[in-house]
């Protein structure tokens, strides 16, 4: 394959700045060591799935599932990192006074102070607080008490504060009697979610972005949209353009009760490649054609945590397809003179296809950078039947997860796994396409396919041969190395080197199998993932800057 020219790297460079949810570990709990933890390897992001209850694994799908994993809600963002910043500072007391209590001493909480204060309204901070127990007329421990700990990370999650510090202030005058201060720096309600830019022989350009409202009014309601949309595609007949948008509301907490509810509604207008003629290796647009299908639908979800770090969710989805297939069956020419009919894996007309999701989630993370480590776990379970409305019948199951360590010279590793299938009659949206799963090879991008690149095969096995998996997975080991770490009130104020190395696997349909096993292929080829990179935390998000960004979005 030949390789990008210099006119061509220069655009897939300004691309490469991907905007995305800020970490969920970023720096350790002391002034000392104030270095950030790392961010989820891509692995971890496949696993966890994209939003609202999970953090985004590649680019999110349109309905608010990943292209990797299915999800409904879209989640404050988790500010560990905040956390750990305020802890490590040491702000002044104020008017309270101060006075040395004796250590290891139970005091009673007479007062509650809150600094810094301008949107966020008071009555969700102190339900942070009194779900911990702590308000006026408790008893807490001097100087330290595990609730102050959890309370700080409770407020942290929320997503709305850049710091987040608690502390006792004793009462001048009396040994058992103290104040509890809360200084808070809340960040901006509306954050760029995602920003989508995309060059490919196919398409060239498509782009767009999505934006949430963290906290709208004050009332712990998260609002948010996006939209994406492609140039005229060049090289085949139909040249159709692709788009897609979306729109999500979420309470995380009904009504005061741990339950928390979401809603999303999305349209995809698809004009989807694929391969009829030309070898594996070849992008060219005159080897593929097109089908066109529209998507309108809907999700409505709950989640029910049943601890602070294992929550159970439940989905129900939606929509309508409309697609519009070729009459005659669609035949790919081989180079080697046979035909082989293809399966569009799509339903003609107007059909529904509506599915139930399970998932469960266990996700420490958010105390990696508190005590030098954290893992999660992730599981997915998909079901659509006609037995609920649907004009598709399959189960699609994702498990995945991960765990990062600091070392003890200050570095990160996070070695991270992630696995996927899909048993029965899915539609091809529902597929993993391989850019799902190689660093190097564009993916879904809200659910639609702007490309007609499919992976490097470094080691030959045949993986640039399957174009839809039904099958598939990946391992990863990822070192960071912190550079800096400024104060989260700066617009830069991280920033992360890392160099990630891993294979991935996949492999298509029954049929698929069994003629690559008569072949004597590998019915399961593998691949190379390899990125190096840097990360740099602002205000407005992460932004990574990266090889694989650079490959993902040029036109190769």
């Amino acid at each position: 394959m030949v390789g990008p020219t210099i006119t061509a790297l220069v655009p897939a460079l300004a691309l490469a700045w991907s905007l995305g949810p800020e970490p969920d570990v970023e720096e350790a709990a002391s002034q000392a060591d104030r270095e950030p933890a790392p961010e989820q390897s891509q692995s971890e992001q496949a696993a966890s799935g994209s939003s609202p209850r999970a953090d985004a694994a590649r680019e999110g799908d349109v309905d608010g599932r990943s292209s990797s994993a299915a999800g409904v809600r879209v989640p404050a963002p988790k500010d560990v990192g905040a956390l750990a910043s305020a802890m490590s500072e040491d702000p002044e007391a104020g008017d309270l006074g101060e006075l040395a209590l004796p250590e290891e001493r139970a005091v009673e909480v007479v007062a509650l102070q809150i600094r810094g204060r301008v949107q966020v309204a008071p009555k969700q901070i102190l339900e942070a607080l009194e779900a911990e127990g702590l308000e006026e007329g408790e008893r807490v421990f001097w100087p330290e008490d595990p609730r102050i700990d959890r309370a700080t990370a409770r407020l942290a999650s929320m997503g709305y504060f850049d710091q987040v510090a608690l502390r006792l202030v004793p009462i001048a005058g009396s040994e058992d009697q103290a104040a509890l201060v809360v200084d808070i720096h809340e960040r901006g309600a509306l954050a760029i979610a995602d920003i989508h830019a995309q060059v490919s022989k196919l398409t060239p350009f498509a782009g767009g972005f999505e934006l949430m409202e963290r906290n709208l009014a004050g009332s712990s309601v998260h609002l948010g949209g996006g939209f994406v949309v492609g140039t005229r595609a060049r090289g085949v007949e139909d040249r159709q353009r692709q788009q897609a948008a979306k729109l999500f509301v979420e309470l995380p907490a009904l009504a005061g009760s741990p339950l928390g509810v979401a809603a999303s509604a999305y349209m995809v207008l698809a004009n989807e490649p694929y391969r009829v003629a030309g070898y594996d290796d070849d992008p060219s647009p005159s080897n593929f054609d097109t089908v066109r299908y529209n998507r309108f639908g809907g999700v409505l979800g709950v989640t029910i945590p049943f601890h602070a770090d294992l929550t159970m969710g439940i989905d129900f989805r939606f929509e309508a397809i409309d697609a519009d297939l070729p009459e005659a069956t669609p035949i790919r020419q081989l180079p080697s003179g046979e035909q082989l009919d293809l399966d569009l894996q799509l339903e003609d007309g107007l059909h529904y296809l509506s599915s139930a999701e399970f998932s469960v989630a266990w996700d420490q993370r958010g105390r990696a950078a508190l005590l030098g480590k954290g893992g999660h776990i992730r599981l997915d379970v998909q079901l659509s039947s006609p037995a609920i409305g649907s004009s598709y019948e399959y189960l699609r199951v994702l498990i995945g997860g991960g765990y990062s360590f600091r070392l003890p010279w200050g570095h990160w590793l996070s070695p991270s796994l992630w696995g996927g299938q899909i048993a029965g009659d899915a539609p091809r949206f529902e597929a993993f396409l391989p850019g799902d799963l190689a660093d190097w090879t564009p993916g879904r991008t809200m659910g639609v396919q702007y490309s007609t690149r499919w992976p490097i095969d470094t080691f030959n096995t045949g993986v640039d041969e399957i174009d839809l998996a039904q099958l598939g997975g990946r391992v990863d080991l990822e070192y960071g190395i912190p550079l800096f770490r400024r104060p989260r009130t700066e617009f830069v104020y991280g920033g992360y080197l890392y160099l990630s190395s891993g294979i991935f696997t996949l492999t298509g349909t029954r049929e698929e199998r069994s003629l690559r096993r008569e072949a004597g292929q590998l019915v399961a080829p593998f691949g190379l993932n390899a990125d190096f990179g840097l990360k740099l935390d602002t205000s407005l998000g992460t932004f990574d800057i990266s090889v694989g960004s650079v490959l993902e979005r040029t036109p190769l």
